[in-house]
């Protein structure tokens, strides 16, 4: 796709991210607020705002030019409560598999809970807010994770901890693993391929292109003790590096 670029170097890209994308996404968070966090306060029913919030972020991405290609969806839900791991590589990464997956909630930065409103109606919808730098913090948040995976609410999570600035994957943390084995959940692997191309870390507009998510199949933790973690943990990622080695991210 050729870019169309004015004297100050500024793309069409950029202007469709700048000028319709973000206000769009800022009239949309304003105005589903509005109607569906009353209606959430009466009916104390999650699931109407959870669901515009789903097409809110797959209509966001296909103003950026954004394509999903989904392949083997189905092993997100086979298990009716699991633990999705998945590469880290783009801010496009959590709105993609936000859509894509079945209820979930999220373990996010603290200081993503003080955006005005947006962090509010993603608290309201169970997502778990964490200091990494407070041990009490991510204790506190393992602890919400666990039990809202004994809920029956699933959980997605991105095991490096922040996005890779290359595309490959960078250590995993323990936690999302201890957390599944703890619940006795499967864990699910997810790559995410060519989102890195159109968003890397450090840029803020977005390429319109086609983002890959694959879904590989669930890792039954059943039986298994927290003296597993590790090897859960390899296994996992054997499984995500060998997806990614024949794909690239």
């Amino acid at each position: 796709m050729a870019t169309v670029r004015y004297h100050n170097g500024c793309s069409w890209k950029m202007i469709r991210t700048y000028l319709l994308v973000f206000p769009f996404l800022v009239l949309y968070v304003v105005v589903v607020s509005a109607v569906f966090v009353p209606f959430t306060w009466i009916t104390k029913n999650i699931k109407p705002i959870y669901r515009m919030a789903q097409i809110g972020a797959h209509s966001a991405l296909r103003l950026a030019g954004v394509q999903l290609r989904l392949l083997r969806r189905e092993h997100a839900f086979a298990p009716a409560t699991a633990v999705f791991v998945c590469n880290h590589v783009s801010n496009l990464d959590p709105p993609a598999l936000f859509g894509a997956l079945p209820r979930i909630v999220v373990v996010l930065k603290e200081s993503l809970g003080r955006i005005p409103v947006l962090g509010y109606v993603m608290g309201m919808g169970g997502f778990i807010y964490v200091n990494r730098s407070d041990r009490d913090s991510r204790r506190r948040a393992m602890e919400a994770s666990v039990a809202s995976l004994c809920k029956g609410i699933s959980l997605l999570v991105f095991p490096e901890g922040t996005r890779s600035p290359d595309g490959k994957l960078l250590p995993f943390r323990p936690g999302p693993f201890s957390m599944a084995i703890e619940a006795q959940v499967p864990v699910v692997p997810i790559t995410v391929h060519g989102s890195h191309r159109l968003m890397p870390k450090g840029r803020n507009w977005v390429q319109p292109g086609e983002v890959t998510l694959i879904f590989h199949e669930p890792i039954v933790t059943e039986g298994l003790t927290i003296q597993d973690r590790v090897g859960l943990m390899e296994r996992t990622r054997f499984v995500m590096e060998k997806a990614l080695a024949v794909t690239g991210a």
